[in-house]
């Protein structure tokens, strides 16, 4: 019998040992590097466990997000603004990351997730509470993070990691490296990039808040 097409199929995680033996999983080694967008008053560590993230986690655990292409973290950072204002921008940095190990991550992109119960509901359902189940029983399955597509990404060229570790500041003990940090003003480069590849508008325009 055919789904229904206007429900949501996105389904509840299943056993946590049943993802342990068998859910998609995808390593990213030692050297790769990762792109992260954030508030230009904050180091570019931080692991959000206050819901308002998709795939946030409940302290003490936290999750950091980041992305495998600088622009995608402007699309999700900006998701839906056709027309920025020059203040959001000159409020955002941009970091760069190189991985000090191995990362083994549960793998939200892998059609085999199908059987799983998963769908590319995942990435665009406003229902979080239901997303951020699916990262606590990936975390609890022994996965360090999820591989997922960014939800304002029409292209899915590049992917999205969702990095699970302890809520708030990374500790000294962290394990991975920031090559630069820089306020995304001072990227021009950047800038051009994002508005050729989606037409976004950056307007110069006051802060009257």
């Amino acid at each position: 019998m055919s789904a229904e097409r206007a429900v949501v199929h996105l389904f509840e995680p299943k056993p946590v040992g049943e993802l342990a033996e068998r859910f998609p999983s995808c390593v990213y080694p030692a050297g790769t590097e990762l792109f992260r967008s954030h508030q230009a008053s904050l180091g570019p560590w931080w692991y959000s466990s206050n819901g308002g993230g998709r795939f946030d986690l409940e302290a003490p655990d936290g999750t950091c997000y980041l992305a495998e292409d600088e622009v995608v973290t402007l699309l999700e950072i900006f998701g839906g603004q056709q027309i920025v204002p020059r203040y959001e921008v000159d409020a955002r940095a941009a970091s760069t990351i190189t991985l000090d190990a191995d990362i083994r991550l549960a793998d939200l992109t892998a059609n085999t997730g199908v059987a799983f119960g998963v769908t590319a509901e995942i990435f665009s359902t406003a229902d979080y509470p239901l997303t951020q189940r699916w990262a606590a029983a990936l975390r609890m399955a022994g996965f360090e993070g999820l591989r997922y597509w960014a939800r304002h990404d029409l292209e899915h060229a590049r992917r999205c990691i969702a990095l699970f570790g302890q809520a708030g500041v990374a500790g000294k003990e962290h394990r991975h490296t920031v090559q630069a940090t820089v306020t995304l003003s001072e990227r021009a480069d950047l800038l051009e990039r994002w508005r050729e590849e989606t037409g976004v508008t950056i307007l110069d325009v006051p802060d009257l808040l």
